[in-house]
């Protein structure tokens, strides 16, 4: 079978700290896999390793077939692995459809009206196309996240990697970036998504995994996972969530 990523026997340590062990993980393209667990279970450093953002100890990762190693041009592969990030990383000085071009400017070589013509559509898929001018102080969070959203779709990435979006945000706000984030899922976006928001993970993932110390404790449907766990683990996180 044919994977997008492939992460095999993946081992990752901070110094005497073990934060992946022995991991491995399967992305089709076109899957929604949503990645849930407690903080400093490993979740956002597999988005991480995904794009080389981390190093590895040992083990494998594969993107479309071909091995990720100290050989892969970073720029290629970020280019097709776009991220959205718990705080936003917008350029401050940066209007909105600047944040949004810079890229597709700089990396791809894209002629600046082509760029802002990509960015403007953008902005208005995310709905925000009376902010193309407005600099990211001039935002609130959930619009901050969403022009992030459209910076990392700016590169026509084949894979969107979502480290906890919503997080950052006060909770009036999750909603709009979380709209976002299901019609990419409709349209048939690849995506992983690290988050807390179940709810979304139950209307949106094709499968969720959960981890806890480094490793998959239980992966499945939302059904298997959020009706019928099967670990012991799994549902004393589930249960402490609801409560």
């Amino acid at each position: 079978m044919n994977y997008i990523v492939e992460m095999k026997n993946v081992y990752k340590s901070f110094g005497p700290v073990e934060v992946l062990k022995d991991f491995n993980i399967q992305l089709l393209e076109g899957e929604k896999v949503v990645i849930i667990g407690p903080s400093g279970s490993g979740k956002s450093t597999v988005l991480r390793c995904i794009n080389k953002l981390e190093p590895i100890q040992s083990g494998e990762i594969f993107f479309e077939g071909k091995k990720v190693d100290e050989q892969t041009d970073l720029c290629d592969l970020r280019t097709h692995i776009g991220m959205v990030f718990q705080r936003f990383n917008l350029f401050p000085h940066k209007t909105a459809l600047e944040n949004i071009v810079e890229a597709p400017l700089v990396v791809k070589g894209m002629s600046r009206a082509d760029a802002e013509t990509i960015g403007e559509e953008l902005l208005t898929r995310v709905g925000l196309a009376d902010k193309r001018d407005s600099y990211p102080r001039e935002l609130s969070g959930g619009q901050q996240q969403r022009v992030a959203i459209a910076r990392a779709l700016a590169m026509n990435p084949k894979i969107l990697l979502f480290d906890e979006p919503t997080s950052a945000l006060d909770p009036e706000l999750v909603g709009e970036v979380l709209v976002v984030m299901k019609d990419l899922a409709t349209e048939g976006m690849t995506m992983v998504v690290v988050t807390h928001e179940m709810a979304f993970a139950k209307d949106v993932a094709d499968r969720v995994i959960f981890m806890d110390g480094g490793v998959i404790v239980e992966e499945g449907t939302p059904a298997d996972i959020f009706e019928t766990p099967s670990q012991e683990r799994t549902q004393q996180f589930l249960k402490r969530i609801r409560h």
